[in-house]
């Protein structure tokens, strides 16, 4: 029996135990208090390989989506996950990205939680890219200025 796979611009906040396959291509720590000597979250950017441009000259990249890990189960999950490993997420939530300075252009956002779990997916098995940019042209920097809806 063959399974659909889910890409990153397919999925929707009626469900909350998606799985995807994805590249972890950023992850940082993040302290609400810069005296705390423990983050807050675990956050990152995760890459699937589904190809979303159409215009023929333009490479094709996959789809992006910021994913945090709550303060309580980094322990759990900070020597599993690695930046720049490919990895399958199975039971990942996913809500609506409410933040302001957004990472990456997508309504919405993920979370690990106690059932989430990671398989490392060897390179070479799936075509993800390392990285994906979303360059602007420079004409339109100014009206990104003081917008809080993406990180300019």
């Amino acid at each position: 029996m063959s399974t659909t796979k889910t890409y990153i611009a397919n999925i929707d906040t009626k469900r909350r135990d998606w799985t995807l396959t994805v590249r972890i291509t950023r992850m940082w720590e993040v302290k609400y208090n810069p005296t705390s000597e423990t983050a807050d979250s675990l956050d990152m950017v995760l890459l699937d390989e589904q190809l979303q441009n159409k215009l023929k000259h333009q490479k094709l990249q996959g789809s992006q989506i910021h994913a945090l890990i709550k303060k309580d189960l980094i322990p759990h999950f900070k020597e599993v996950a690695k930046e720049g490993s490919v990895y399958t997420i199975s039971h990942i939530g996913v809500g609506n990205n409410k933040r302001s300075y957004q990472q990456v252009q997508n309504d919405n956002i993920m979370w690990f939680n106690s059932f989430t779990s990671l398989k490392f997916e060897p390179e070479g098995l799936v075509d993800i890219p390392m990285h994906k940019f979303n360059f602007q042209p420079f004409e339109h920097l100014a009206e990104r200025n003081n917008r809080k809806g993406i990180l300019t």
